[in-house]
């Protein structure tokens, strides 16, 4: 959900939406939206609580950078796309994920051959990922990912 600086009252997003991964999405207008984000119901409740998970996402996101390692973040981030597609398989270049992991593509390259010779994943150079070993991925992830998912799992419900 793109739209929360519209739910917290806002007029509009200074920022800008990027789709990093192919798929669908739905969108309306902010009177739209407005109209139908009524305080007390069930959709406003809803909102309030991802609203929340993602203000601990971001959060937690600022603090892993300043504090671990590029491979632990890289990890992380995995994870995080490969729970958002819900397939082992999705389109990342390095370059991308270099970016946002705010690092130099020569580090994130060398990180992926790291994880691919361990057999965690597979890279191709057409910018595809392939999880191989999700849980060797979490085992070398820094704690970040499991705190954001639960904090998602508690607040949104989901596996």
């Amino acid at each position: 959900m793109i739209g929360i600086f519209v739910f917290l009252a806002g007029d509009r997003s200074v920022n800008q939406a990027v789709a990093q991964i192919p798929g669908n999405a739905v969108r309306m207008s902010a009177d739209v939206f407005k109209h139908n984000v009524i305080p007390d119901s069930p959709l406003y409740k809803l909102l309030q609580r991802y609203t929340q998970a993602l203000l601990s996402q971001i959060c937690q996101s600022v603090t892993c950078n300043g504090l671990h390692s590029i491979e632990k973040r890289c990890c992380r981030w995995l994870l995080m796309t490969q729970d958002r597609v819900e397939g082992n398989q999705f389109p990342l270049t390095q370059e991308y994920l270099a970016y946002m992991l705010g690092v130099r593509r020569a580090s994130v390259s060398e990180v992926c051959n790291l994880l691919q010779k361990a057999g965690f994943i597979s890279y191709s150079r057409r910018g595809s990922i392939t999880i191989l070993n999700r849980q060797a991925l979490e085992n070398t992830s820094c704690a970040c990912y499991e705190i954001v998912k639960d904090e998602f799992n508690r607040l949104l419900g989901g596996n």
